[in-house]
């Protein structure tokens, strides 16, 4: 597989790129430390695009993406509306998987929660933890989450914090009369997420155009290994 990476040099591009090297050829872009400042500099083709660099860039990868009718795996959060918009009219084109979390865990961590949001009577509130360079609160995970949790719940809360390295952290508190119930997703290491991403880009490239999220990732992989 010949890789785009875009936002190569960023601390998640890092650690895909140490990654996708074992296996793969790889062409870095960034406008910083990396070989490539764009993709329009890359004089090769490549058969993916992956971008973890911001939302901005990637609306920029996605056309680059239906310009070569190539896959695309966009890892990046705090889209707005109108950039998703967007880039759900190029999935009509082409294969777009995008995900505020790569980790597999993640997402089963938001089923479970869905789950018991339909089952138990209980406020909800949830809570996020990440580093403090980290410029988007909510992060992209409690926003997607909250959204899923508020076609059970009419008033879902949430709260964030910032400090230090942490890489990120997502609670579920479902209040009930005399229960609690509390749901934690803990991600130890940028490399859950590299791992996430380098697996989704092998998926994706065999499917048809069409967008894609973990959840559709996830249930393939479940029917497989029954």
């Amino acid at each position: 597989m010949v890789v785009a990476l875009v936002g190569a040099s960023g601390k998640l591009g890092s650690v895909v790129s140490s990654l996708l090297k074992r296996q793969h050829l790889i062409f870095p872009v960034d406008l910083k430390n990396a070989e490539y400042r764009s993709l329009n500099d890359i004089p090769y083709e490549y058969d993916i695009i992956i971008d973890v660099s911001c939302p901005q860039q990637s609306v920029f990868s996605v056309q680059n993406a239906v310009e070569n009718k190539i896959p695309i795996v966009i890892a990046c959060t705090g889209h707005s509306e109108e950039q998703l918009k967007l880039i759900k009219k190029c999935a009509e084109e082409i294969p777009v998987f995008l995900a505020y979390n790569m980790a597999v865990g993640a997402e089963v961590f938001k089923e479970a929660s869905v789950f018991i949001a339909e089952r138990f009577s209980s406020d909800v509130h949830i809570h996020e933890q990440h580093h403090k360079f980290k410029k988007d609160a909510p992060s992209g995970t409690a926003v997607e989450l909250k959204r899923e949790l508020e076609k059970t719940k009419n008033d879902v809360s949430t709260s964030s914090a910032r400090g230090g390295d942490v890489v990120g952290t997502h609670e579920v508190s479902f209040y009930g009369q005399d229960e609690l119930i509390k749901l934690t997703h803990i991600a130890e290491n940028r490399e859950v997420f590299a791992r996430g991403i380098c697996k989704v880009a092998e998926y994706v490239r065999c499917q048809r155009p069409g967008f894609y999220t973990m959840a559709d990732f996830v249930d393939n992989f479940t029917v497989k290994t029954r």
